[in-house]
């Protein structure tokens, strides 16, 4: 990557400083620029780990969030109907289509898919995270390093509840379902309605405006850059081997004394594969449990005139404000009720309800690469649902014909039962809610939709802590190797991973600063915007 690739005040980051070095080394690497390698980098950065690498596929341009840089339609384009995002690219083949196929893929710039979530941050279930290794739940639920919990520390830092919904005022019912307002790691700006969700990069640029704030020190970034493979040396990962992007480039190595795989989960697990075949020959080329969230829902627009007759908490649907809600479905669904509640004009409501739910780790469900003498090897993902994940999608559709029935007595709508699209191959996805498909309907609906498993951005469970990976979140089979972000979950819960990755990544940046030497002391996810 040229110095022309990033904002003039912001050149400064690029690395390395000298790039004609033959034998360039840092103390870590992390492969990846989205969300978890970013967090990683910037807690090591405070801990006084001050020679830290960041290399991402994509280009150091366009580094705001969608929702800063782009009105609310465009933004909501962008997020859920990808061909005209040019940072989005699929760098796996799928078997199982239209799963992992159509809109799934990465999002290659800096900042990855930090710069497209909508904030949503949930904790991971205690039932889920009852497959999880003790001392992982203890430090996110129980006590981190003698103090607070991490869910509590990250939760506090983002500016949100992080109370369990359960214990968390009501403040819609809908459905027989208490709902609170969804804790959004956002920030709202202008007059217009405008936001954005966090990024790590909001510490180093302003969120807004896109000016350089205080620079990352210690760390340094090199982008348009692949990495083809990790550097395996006397059964211990010494670095990377990178290719940059475009006409002749030129494979060469860096060297680390600790590598993070940070890659998203397919392409962290097409690294691991690799490493992991080069250790061990006989092992097959394969990661299992791969998983995505399961989510499908309706969507209502109804007429209404205001009064609803009841102002006792929790509000009636009538009264509400805009916004999102949230609560806890965990009878035989494992999955989380949302509902967003908008009103473009004073007489008009629109419903979107969804449920994300848990697809379970399975043998189904996996990462798999074709061996081939040159590298990276050829990557094919393979989708299905087990038993299990049928019950959840059925137990999901009887609950949004309850929450339709609901708001069709509010309304004085007929409430016929909800007809739904085969999962597997829907009508209509989540690409449903974009104002030109909503606004091509004639009739008020409901129109139920699915999302096809690899749209939702929380694919993960293929590297899983307590499995392929310590409690350390370091690879058994493969020292100075670490990974990070959803792919290392043993299970994913209902919950959206966000909240979940910031707070391992915070841990294992612990991890990390304590191998080489420094001195662990509190970091918060504080921004001066």
């Amino acid at each position: 990557m040229s110095t022309a690739d990033l904002p003039p005040d912001l050149a400064e980051w690029q690395w390395p400083a000298a790039p004609n070095t033959d034998d360039p080394h840092c103390r870590v690497v992390i492969v990846g620029g989205g969300l978890a390698g970013l967090e990683v980098a910037r807690q090591l950065a405070a801990l006084g780990v001050d020679d830290v690498l960041v290399i991402e596929a994509g280009p150091a341009r366009d580094l705001l969030h969608i929702n800063s840089a782009h009105n609310p339609d465009e933004a909501l384009r962008t997020f859920l109907d990808p061909v005209g995002d040019p940072h989005f690219q699929r760098c796996w083949t799928s078997d199982s289509a239209p799963h992992y196929a159509a809109n799934a893929g990465l999002r290659r710039r800096l900042g990855g898919r930090s710069l497209y979530w909508y904030g949503a941050s949930l904790p991971v279930e205690d039932w889920a995270l009852a497959d999880w290794p003790e001392s992982i739940v203890t430090d996110l639920r129980g006590s981190w390093q003698g103090g607070r919990p991490l869910y509590e520390q990250v939760a506090a830092d983002l500016g949100i509840d992080p109370n369990r919904l359960d214990s968390q005022q009501p403040v819609l019912k809908v459905g027989g379902f208490r709902l609170v307002r969804t804790p959004q790691a956002e920030t709202r700006f202008g007059d217009d309605g405008r936001w954005y969700a966090y990024s790590p990069l909001d510490h180093w640029r302003h969120p807004v405006t896109g000016a350089a704030l205080d620079g990352p020190r210690g760390i340094r970034f090199l982008c348009g850059t692949e990495v083809l493979s990790v550097d395996i040396k006397d059964g211990r990962a010494r670095g990377v081997h990178v290719r940059e992007t475009g006409p002749n480039a030129k494979v060469r190595r860096i060297a680390a004394d600790s590598v993070v795989l940070a890659a998203g989960t397919i392409e962290s697990s097409r690294l691991a594969i690799q490493v992991l075949r080069a250790i061990d020959p006989s092992r097959p080329p394969r990661l299992n449990g791969l998983t995505d969230h399961i989510v499908q829902g309706f969507f209502l627009r109804v007429r209404d005139s205001g009064d609803s007759g009841d102002d006792r908490a929790p509000r009636g649907l009538s009264d509400v404000a805009p916004g999102s809600y949230v609560t806890a479905c965990e009878d035989g669904a494992r999955s989380n009720l949302f509902v967003t509640v908008e009103r473009p004009e004073p007489d008009v409501l629109l419903f979107d309800v969804r449920l994300t739910g848990e697809q379970v780790p399975g043998t189904g469900s996996h990462v798999t690469c074709e061996p081939a003498g040159e590298y990276p090897w050829r990557t094919t993902v393979t989708a299905a649902l087990a038993p299990a994940d049928r019950d959840v999608i059925g137990r999901q559709r009887q609950v949004l014909d309850e929450v339709w029935n609901q708001l069709a007595a509010e309304f004085g709508l007929t409430a016929t039962p909800l007809a739904f699209d085969d999962f597997d191959h829907p009508v209509r996805t989540n690409a449903f809610v974009l104002p030109e498909s909503i606004g091509a309907e004639t009739s008020e609906g409901p129109f139920t939709w699915s999302s096809l498993l690899g749209t939702e951005d929380h694919e993960g469970c293929t590297l899983p802590l307590g499995d392929v990976l310590d409690d350390r979140h370091a690879f058994t089979a493969v020292p100075g190797l670490y990974a990070c972000g959803p792919a290392t979950f043993p299970r994913m819960g209902a919950a959206n991973p966000s909240l979940t990755t910031l707070a391992l990544a915070r841990r294992l940046a612990h991890v990390l600063a304590a191998a080489h030497g420094r001195q662990a002391h509190p970091v918060t996810s504080e921004v001066d915007a």
